[in-house]
């Protein structure tokens, strides 16, 4: 009798207690008035919540635009933290027990101790219809917190990430035991981008949770991305930091407890025990000049416009940790990108090529792989899911690259479809001349007599200026043919089959047709003089790519072959051989 007594009297402590959360009450901004006093939750030192007094100084805006809450803050807690700082955005603040919003807002350089709220209210909407509402001041957010980063690695993602108006700096990685560290009012919660063997993210404050395990945070957008997917994590805060600016937190993010689903002008909005999707990564380097081998595996949120900025940043970042040097080189990536289209299906991209750069290897190297994810992820044609990144780098000091000097072709004419042997001369970087022999398989239908060759490295396009100059000169161009509605697969073929530098490139050159002679030259030219015109100088390969018709060119002709070096070339040869018929 007396155990269901007690089992009785504990079901209605838990009762009361769900209930108690489950309807939190809440004060409107109408019911607000000048001097009224609360206090506000927050952490400012591990994961021990704490509270500061409240002071109400009144209410601004409108019903249409949109309330803010003014207040000033004080207590022991706000003379420890430096005032209100970046990282305590989401605090819930309580007039007279009840939940009136969360610290958003402040001024620069104005006393740290005032700042405005979001009206719970106004947040509460964000599981509903979010109603975006601007606002003049600035979001006490935290900046991105970045774990196992180098410094030349936290400088390119500061560089990655200003387009997106955010930055970053460095702090240790997770502190202690996550494991009991609960999301509850007053708590730090963290939004992170990247998870893994690197870590990127932002904390805040936990506003409002209910028994169903939705949240409210930040008072203020993250990112204002509208619908969102970002891993939701526990979080332990090392201090406070006092700044001239505005205070601000720094902590370590810990555990993934959920997913943030919304990120709006009010706030987040997310639910714990829920799975962001992600896109794993997975990057291998190696320092052929040191010895050493360093991977990078992390896990990304799947934001279209984040992705490819986190992607190039993850391997820039591991390749600086390998290399543990700034400077010029030579590298070889190899990457390989599974993924699938709402409507392409299966997509496979694999790439491999060689790079150099006199002052910054880490930088080139990713350029490729920064641009396919872009392609993939932010195209018009279609929804693309990445499922899997695979990145194999390898880095050396050593400038291994070489000049086209010479090409030589046998006396003897060749044979329609057979093998003409093209012997290769070389001037490597500080090296002796070498020689290669590529063999370039004759067509079977070769018409007999001279074939026009041009044998030139893979990264070459100053050959395609001069030819289009000369035959602008000569009033004739080569042979388009007709410009086809480009469709998504039409990039992605292009991209698994583009040149490589390391590549050395025999083909057939085009015969001509004198009737797109003057289009041709001067759709170059104006291109030409528009890039000027814009950027003060001539990029010649985005001056080319800007030419109708000059994709079909850079393609090849369906005779083109392509033979691997283990150096990167530069320079073109023209060539002409005698074919006979067999």
């Amino acid at each position: 009798m007396k155990l269901r007594k007690s089992f009785l009297l504990t079901l209605c402590f838990l009762l009361i207690t769900t209930i108690a959360w489950a309807a939190t009450p809440t004060i409107a901004v109408e019911e607000l008035q000048p001097g009224m006093r609360g206090y506000g939750k927050t952490v400012i030192k591990g994961a021990d919540i704490e509270t500061f007094d409240v002071e109400v100084l009144g209410v601004t805006g409108s019903e249409t635009g949109g309330y803010s809450i003014l207040i000033k803050a004080s207590g022991p807690l706000l003379e420890k933290s430096g005032g209100i700082a970046q990282g305590m955005s989401g605090s819930p603040v309580y007039i007279d027990g009840r939940l009136a919003g969360a610290v958003a807002y402040g001024r620069a350089f104005s006393d740290p101790n005032y700042c405005f709220l979001t009206p719970i209210d106004d947040m509460l909407k964000l599981f509903d219809t979010p109603d975006p509402r601007p606002s003049v001041f600035l979001p006490k957010n935290t900046p991105l917190m970045a774990a196992g980063f180098t410094r030349a690695g936290l400088a390119y993602l500061n560089e990655n990430l200003k387009e997106f108006n955010l930055t970053s700096y460095a702090v240790p990685t997770g502190s202690g035991d996550f494991a009991d560290v609960k999301l509850e009012p007053g708590s730090s919660v963290g939004v992170e981008l990247i998870r893994g063997d690197i870590n990127l993210g932002a904390i805040g404050t936990v506003t409002w949770t209910d028994e169903n395990g939705r949240l409210l945070a930040f008072g203020h957008p993250f990112l204002q991305r509208g619908t969102a997917d970002y891993f939701m994590t526990n979080a332990w805060i090392f201090a406070s930091i006092p700044n001239m600016q505005s205070a601000f937190k720094v902590g370590a993010l810990g555990n993934s407890l959920g997913r943030i689903s919304q990120d709006r002008s009010t706030g987040i909005a997310g639910e714990i025990g829920q799975n962001a999707k992600v896109i794993p990564v997975f990057v291998s380097v190696t320092d052929k000049d040191r010895g050493e081998h360093k991977t990078s595996t992390v896990q990304l949120v799947t934001n279209e416009d984040l992705a490819p900025a986190l992607i190039d940043s993850v391997s820039y970042n591991t390749i600086s940790k390998t290399a543990d040097r700034q400077g010029g080189g030579t590298s070889r990536i190899t990457f390989d990108i599974t993924a699938r289209g709402g409507k392409e299906g299966e997509i496979h991209l694999k790439r491999e090529n060689m790079f150099y750069h006199p002052t910054d290897i880490a930088k080139n190297t990713d350029a490729e792989l920064r641009y396919a994810c872009s392609m993939l992820m932010q195209n018009k044609f279609d929804k693309v899911t990445l499922f899997d990144v695979n990145v194999d780098v390898e880095t050396t000091s050593q400038p291994e690259v070489a000049e086209i000097l010479s090409a030589v072709l046998p006396k003897e004419p060749v044979v329609q479809g057979g093998v003409l042997p093209i012997k290769i001369t070389f001037k490597p970087y500080r090296h002796p001349q070498i020689t290669r022999i590529v063999n370039f398989k004759v067509p079977d239908k070769q018409i007999p007599g001279p074939m026009n060759l041009i044998v030139r490295s893979g990264n070459s396009t100053g050959w395609l200026r001069i030819a289009l100059q000369k035959q602008k000169q000569a009033g004739r161009t080569v042979t388009m043919g007709g410009e086809k509605k480009l469709e998504f697969k039409d990039f992605i073929k292009e991209f698994n089959t583009a040149d490589s530098n390391n590549e050395i490139v025999v083909d057939i050159m085009p015969r001509p047709n004198k009737a797109a002679a003057k289009a041709a030259a001067d759709a170059l030219i104006a291109a030409q003089k528009k890039e000027k015109e814009e950027n003060g100088e001539e990029d010649i390969t985005k001056t080319l790519n800007n030419v109708l018709g000059l994709r079909s060119i850079l393609s090849g002709s369906k005779y083109k072959q392509k033979f691997s070096m283990d150096f990167i070339s530069t320079g073109e040869i023209n060539l002409t051989a005698n074919v006979k018929a067999r």
